[in-house]
């Protein structure tokens, strides 16, 4: 009998460090803490954040952080981070007063968000004696404005000279305006280029303009008047041009 009370001591007790060591107490600003010291504090928990609204394309898991009062364990705050320790929060976060109403809503986003968002693929295709073809990258040096300036870096490949492709590396800076017309100039190791037209709310651009070569003698030259299309693909909402409905 007395083995049995010992065993049921030693969970219970067991039972209880756990439980202290899952809660987390902190001060008012969240600076642990003791027990006796704590304004808030928290219970270390997993969540699967596939099944957040907030989260749909994120399909691993997260920490939940959960703060409370201390004296009413109401809810204090609510939140997710990428860490247990909840220092790099993602997502929805919630702050509440005693009285349980929300008093601040804020989104934070994770480093890999912020870096998706600031790079635009471009992909262009262009004709003058020869076609081109480019791919690479684009950064919007003032995308909060209504006109945007685009800084564009990438690599070409032309057509066949005599059985043999060339590549080129392309920079280029385009000015993409709110009444959707562009000008751009670019150049490469073989040719500098300048054009205008007209901008699908910056998702994709038709242009006009002439290219001009270094060197016309060392092929390819690629000189003469040129057209090209141009489409960009980001995350970042803002790169694009919102129609404007007069009413």
């Amino acid at each position: 009998m007395k083995t049995y009370i010992f065993i049921i001591i030693t969970l219970l007790f067991s039972a209880e460090i756990t439980a202290q060591n899952d809660t987390i107490f902190v001060d008012s600003n969240l600076k642990n803490t003791t027990r006796e010291f704590a304004v808030y504090y928290r219970i270390k928990e997993k969540n699967n954040i596939a099944e957040h609204s907030s989260f749909e394309s994120n399909k691993k898991l997260l920490q939940a952080i959960n703060y409370y009062y201390v004296k009413s364990n109401k809810p204090y705050f609510e939140g997710y981070a990428t860490d247990e320790n909840g220092k790099h929060l993602t997502g929805n976060a919630r702050w509440y007063d005693e009285n349980e109403t929300i008093t601040k809503l804020d989104y934070f986003r994770t480093k890999q968000d912020i870096v998706s968002d600031f790079l635009i693929f471009n992909l262009n295709y262009s004709i003058v004696n020869k076609s081109l073809l480019t791919g690479g990258l684009e950064f919007c040096l003032n995308c909060k404005d209504k006109n945007k300036l685009f800084l564009g870096a990438g690599y070409g490949i032309t057509n066949s000279y005599n059985r043999k492709y060339y590549g080129l590396p392309d920079v280029h800076l385009s000015y993409n305006t709110e009444y959707l017309l562009f000008l751009k100039a670019g150049s490469s190791s073989k040719n500098a280029y300048a054009m205008g037209g007209f901008t699908l709310f910056n998702r994709m651009d038709l242009g006009f303009g002439y290219s001009f070569p270094y060197n016309k003698e060392k092929i390819p030259a690629y000189q003469g008047f040129t057209t090209s299309l141009t489409f960009r693909i980001t995350k970042n909402k803002d790169v694009y041009t919102k129609l404007n409905i007069i009413q």
